[in-house]
């Protein structure tokens, strides 16, 4: 946890730092500040790619935002509203689309990621919360007073908690989770935002790292190994332990399995939706940094170092991927005709599985 911490703060040390360079000069927030132009977007640094249909839609550092439909081969960037890095995104309809990241950012898109708008930032969400657990906290809740504590020393240098991850399981209802225990949800595609901090057992505000949900079943991993489950029935989050000691960058999940990556190559198997885990081997051993179901029921993985690998429905076996220009991989989009594009560090990467 300690690792994941200090990288976590060392990102977003290095961010302020950077942004806070031109105080007294005409400095301007990057939430005000829209993203600059990027010559070489295939090689730019880029953080998540998914899909809005048949369009890809990829973002990165200060506010980048690119789409392709071509499949990856061309890519055209669209006007961001903000100049902080943006880590995901997600399209639960081929129109609907959001993407959270740094400082608390969540924007919204209603064409196929064509424009983006802001729905909220970490200036939001910390007036929001202190708001609503502070009353809580005045009426007599010891929780809440506890989560109002938590709240005023996340945000008491500014909107500093990352989202991390957004998932929504339609149009209107959507989950955003991030650093120290930040868990946003919406009703109504985005409209307004409420804490769901108070609907998970997680005293010690633990990092939220990614969220995968298939149907109405949605789970989130986190450090320490923990799993949480989202309760239909309770409208809570349930603690699953793993027994793995380390933290999950990625998640992803089918109707048979749940896989949730961690370091050192580490994937941890469900086929009973999280009642049990296990341990399976990956054959790789640097931090896998994406996970991603594909149409068939099978696994795909990408490591820090490169390589990819393919596991079976499963997961009880995998096989490497061929790559010939292997890159710094941090998100995956899998294309009909088993094409995926991969960004990272390094870029765009098509890779053909067959």
């Amino acid at each position: 946890m300690a690792v994941v911490r200090n990288l976590l703060f060392l990102t977003l040390l290095s961010f302020c730092l950077s942004a806070n360079a031109g105080v007294g000069s005409g400095f301007l927030d990057p939430l005000d500040r829209p993203a600059s132009t990027v010559k070489n977007l295939t090689g730019a640094h880029l953080n998540a790619i998914t899909l809005a249909g048949s369009r890809l839609v990829a973002v990165g550092a200060r506010g980048l935002i690119m789409i392709s439909d071509d499949a990856g081969a061309n890519w055209s960037q669209v006007d961001s509203p903000v100049s902080s890095d943006i880590l995901a995104a997600h399209f639960p309809t081929p129109q609907q689309g959001w993407i959270v990241g740094h400082e608390g950012v969540v924007l919204h898109s209603s064409d196929q990621g064509q424009t983006w708008v802001k729905q909220i930032d970490g200036r939001d969400t910390a007036r929001q919360l202190s708001e609503y657990y502070g009353q809580r906290a005045e009426s007599g809740d010891a929780q809440a007073a506890e989560y109002l504590e938590g709240v005023k020393l996340n945000y008491k240098d500014g909107p500093e908690q990352a989202l991390m991850d957004v998932r929504f399981t339609d149009e209107y209802h959507g989950i955003a989770v991030g650093t120290f225990g930040t868990l946003l949800a919406t009703r109504d595609g985005g409209k307004t935002w409420e804490s769901w901090m108070d609907r998970v057992d997680n005293p010690e505000l633990l990092h939220y790292m990614a969220i995968a949900s298939v149907g109405d079943e949605l789970f989130i991993v986190s450090e320490r190994g923990i799993v949480f489950r989202f309760d239909k029935s309770s409208g809570r989050f349930q603690t699953l332990e793993t027994g793995y000691a380390g933290s999950f960058f990625s998640l992803a999940m089918t109707d048979k399995a749940v896989a949730a990556a961690g370091l050192r190559g580490t994937l941890y198997r469900s086929l009973d939706r999280g009642e049990s885990w296990e341990l399976v081997p990956t054959g790789l051993n640097v931090a896998l940094t994406a996970v991603q179901a594909l149409p068939d029921g099978r696994f795909l993985l990408a490591s820090a170092d490169g390589r990819m690998s393919i596991g079976d429905a499963g997961l009880n076996g995998f096989a490497v991927v061929p790559i010939s220009r292997p890159g710094r991989f941090s998100s995956l989009a899998v294309l009909p005709g088993e094409e995926v594009v991969t960004v990272g560090y390094s870029g765009v990467r098509v890779i053909d599985l067959k």
